[in-house]
């Protein structure tokens, strides 16, 4: 059902003729939040609008390329099929990341929009009055994206779905393994992960596969394998990487490359590497919330 505020139905009663432009609202997985407007000009929502519930927000029309969206597929019904909608980014040349140095059509290939939630507002504006908001904002979707459906040099399609989506992961979630199924230091393991994470920064010699700490790790060799490190500053700030190899130097070597270079003086979390087992969790004293099910018998013919 569409959601809109009471000054918003009185207006279009009021106004059948009038402007409409949608605007988008994406969060990337680094965290940055884009505002985007598929009109001609900038928007500005200000504070207090119906239907809007930030701050005074500008929501931009060409920084980014031009952004627009297809039919939104909706049913009332008692299946579970999610509602979908197409996403259009035509950038230009030029038109780079938020946060970094790559363009933005690349960016989308190496996968910096996947799993990036997306909010759809409708603004509704008095006819020669464009960038008049005051009657409030339409929620029309809100989503995450899941695929690319085409990517070529001049435009780039995404997959959007509501959170229907979800209710296709296969049921039950948990399987008799004899690994434990949590992440380290996540809800179910309990543990704090400021007690296992340190920060650093990059040294001379680091590259997009090993990173060279300028301080030593105090831990023991293979403390971080297994970890995830995670950028704070530089053009890779706000993305993670698996450690695959805590080495004998101190070093972190990566199971796959950071998506932009490497600059001395970048700096980085990592947090300890956990291999699942009964036996890490009983180093950490967390025998407890071990989640394996390791004695379970194998599966045998019934005589």
């Amino acid at each position: 059902m569409k959601r809109m505020p009471a000054s918003l139905i009185t207006f279009l009663q009021t106004n059948p003729n009038c402007l409409k432009s949608d605007l988008f609202v994406i969060t990337l997985p680094t965290g940055t939040q884009m505002f985007l407007s598929e009109g001609p000009q900038n928007i500005t929502i200000p504070f207090g609008t119906g239907g809007w519930s930030g701050a005074t927000e500008t929501f931009l029309a060409t920084t980014y390329g031009r952004w627009s969206r297809g039919a939104i597929t909706s049913e009332a019904g008692f299946n579970l099929n999610s509602n979908t909608m197409s996403l259009t980014c035509i950038p230009q040349q030029s038109t780079t990341y938020p946060g970094a140095s790559i363009g933005l059509l690349n960016a989308a290939l190496q996968g910096l929009f996947d799993a990036a939630s997306v909010t759809v507002l409708t603004t509704y504006m008095p006819i020669g009055n464009y960038g008049n908001v005051s009657a409030g904002l339409e929620t029309k979707f809100t989503g995450t994206i899941t695929k690319i459906t085409d990517i070529n040099r001049v435009k780039v399609d995404f997959e959007c779905s509501d959170p229907l989506y979800l209710l296709n992961m296969k049921v039950p979630t948990r399987l008799f393994q004899a690994n434990c199924p949590w992440s380290f230091c996540d809800s179910n393991c309990t543990l704090s992960a400021a007690n296992y994470t340190a920060s650093f920064t990059a040294a001379s010699g680091s590259t997009n596969y090993t990173l060279i700490p300028a301080t030593a790790f105090t831990e023991p060799v293979g403390y971080y394998t297994q970890g995830v490190v995670r950028c704070t500053s530089g053009v890779n700030n706000g993305l993670s990487q698996s450690v695959k190899l805590h080495d004998s130097y101190g070093n972190l070597e990566l199971a796959a490359p950071w998506i932009m270079p490497v600059a001395i003086g970048d700096t980085f979390t990592v947090i300890k590497g956990c291999n699942k087992t009964m036996s890490a969790c009983e180093s950490v004293n967390n025998l407890i919330n071990f989640g394996g099910t390791p004695f379970t018998p194998p599966a045998t013919d019934a005589v």
